[in-house]
């Protein structure tokens, strides 16, 4: 900065800088019209004969003339160049302003060290942060240091002194008031000959609240960790990332998959918890579009490929700042079973392990209009066991249950998986062959007849065999039901019982019924 005069004299002069210029122009004018003046006065000495040139007072006036103007143009040079220099002191005070609004906004302060003097320097910002503001005496930084850290500070700095380089540390600083604050410590030490400190510079910041979020954050996924670990349920915390690794895992749900706990949940891999690789994918995308996904069911596979059923919960969360998945996962299996028995006598005949009368016409619908949607051509099978109430009378209800139970698996080994088979009456059963045509489906009732006929069945003492009355029909219209198809059956399974019993008997509206089979026994 400049001293208080050359200060006031450059406030003049800015403020008259008209005045300036004014007096440039003045003393150029009397200099344009002195001049002419004396080239006259020589002219006329001239002429009267005396000695010509300039007079002693000319040259005087000649001399001040340009001594002023000379002067004049130093004033106006001068006066720029200080223009200059002001506004480039505006500029760094308007830069150190907003430095120090920066730092003040961010916490932040500067120091500088140097080792020859012993002297430190530190911004007023830096005292702000270290909650020295009031302080007459600024005391040696490291009687500012918490106990507890002052030894990893040291050999943090110590290390940059002997090195050179630069240095960050966090720790904790205890003001005057005795309050605690967290601070980031970070300087540059420079080396001069021999390898020793010749000066230091750098910051002080005030992380207290972020150190304080850090630690709440902290304590607060220990408790949750405490909590899910403490959780009755499998529960599994997933990164949002390529391959979903692992970043928690419960006890129990190292229990549920057989994990062996000495194994960190950063070595899991999630995808050998899924039996089917996709079923994995798909339930995070469902949960990505949904947000929440509530008991999903899938297969599930544990150490040692053992599989079981599970029902699945996830959740988006942030876990220790990164995005994840939360699932709960609770074995089914035991449910899933119960479920499937369930569904399984609901749709089933308890007896025989046929479809019942109900799901058999369900599945006889459909695929009724699966065989007309692509024209494929189907057949059924009408099939009853003949004299088989004198069976139950002659050798009881539990050998009765007996031949029906016989009579379905010899239906089970002699049709297709593809094929549909039910019990729809008391020894009355029902077949659909699926892409069968009319001769086709005869063949197959034949050879049932004829395989019928060959269980024996000791009785009393003696072996008993039992013969199989069978009608079948075909679809001949798009326009048809099952009930048509099954109605035109049951003429030929009628026609069979009045023609003899033990034969196959095909009803074809086209070609009228037609008996065909062997009736002897």
């Amino acid at each position: 900065m400049h001293s208080k005069v050359e200060s006031s004299f450059i406030k003049i002069s800015k403020n008259n800088k008209s005045f300036s210029l004014l007096l440039a122009v003045i003393g150029l004018c009397a200099l344009f019209f002195c001049v002419p003046a004396q080239a006259e006065t020589i002219e006329i000495l001239y002429e009267q004969g005396e000695s010509g040139g300039f007079v002693t007072i000319d040259w005087v006036w000649i001399l001040f003339f340009l001594f002023a103007a000379f002067a004049v143009l130093l004033w106006l040079v001068r006066s720029h160049y200080l223009q200059q220099l002001i506004g480039k002191d505006e500029d760094l005070d308007r830069a150190s302003m907003r430095l120090r609004e920066a730092q003040r906004i961010a916490r932040i302060g500067s120091w500088t060290r140097d080792f020859e003097t012993g002297e430190t320097f530190w911004s007023d910002e830096a005292k702000v942060v270290l909650g020295l503001e009031n302080a007459e005496d600024i005391p040696h930084y490291e009687s500012l240091i918490h106990p507890d850290d002052l030894d990893r500070v040291t050999e943090v700095v110590a290390t940059a002194y002997f090195q050179g380089g630069s240095y960050q540390c966090d720790h904790r600083v205890i003001g005057q008031n005795g309050f605690e604050k967290h601070i980031r410590l970070a300087g540059q030490v420079a080396l001069g000959e021999g390898s020793s400190p010749v000066n230091e510079t750098g910051t002080v910041q005030d992380i207290t609240d972020r150190k304080l979020a850090e630690m709440a954050l902290q304590r607060s996924e220990e408790r949750m960790r405490s909590i899910i670990n403490a959780a009755p349920y499998p529960i599994l915390i997933l990164e949002l990332a390529e391959e979903y690794p692992v970043l928690y895992a419960n006890q129990s749900a190292y229990s549920l998959f057989g994990l062996n706990e000495a194994v960190a949940c950063e070595e899991l891999k999630s995808k050998e918890f899924w039996s089917a690789p996709d079923d994995r994918s798909s339930f995070v995308e469902t949960v990505l579009s949904e947000d929440h996904v509530f008991e999903t069911e899938m297969v599930m596979k544990s150490q040692g490929n053992r599989t079981f059923w599970a029902s699945l919960t996830g959740s988006r969360l942030e876990f220790g700042g990164i995005k994840s998945l939360f699932i709960s996962v609770m074995d089914i299996t035991n449910r899933k079973r119960i479920q499937q028995e369930l569904e399984r006598l609901a749709t089933t005949d308890s007896l025989t392990g046929l479809y019942n009368r109900r799901s058999y016409f369900e599945l006889a619908n459909k695929e009724m209009r699966r065989a007309i949607r692509y024209q494929q051509p189907l057949a059924l099978l009408m099939m009853d066991l003949d004299n088989f109430k004198a069976v139950n009378d002659t050798y009881g209800h539990q050998v009765g249950d007996t031949v029906l139970r016989r009579f379905a698996e010899v239906l089970k080994y002699n049709l297709r998986e593809e094929d549909l088979m039910g019990r729809i009456g008391g020894e009355e059963f029902s077949a659909i062959l699926v892409s069968s045509e009319e001769q086709g489906a005869y063949q197959v009732a034949e050879r049932i007849r004829k395989r019928w006929l060959e269980e024996s069945f000791d009785l009393v003492g003696k072996q008993v065999t039992f013969t199989v009355s069978i009608g079948v029909s075909i679809i001949l219209s798009e326009k048809e039901s099952i009930e048509d198809v099954m109605e035109r059956a049951d003429v030929g399974l009628y026609t069979a019982k009045r023609s003899g019993r033990n034969c196959v008997i095909v009803n074809s509206a086209e070609a009228g019924t037609q008996a065909r089979g062997d009736r002897s026994r």
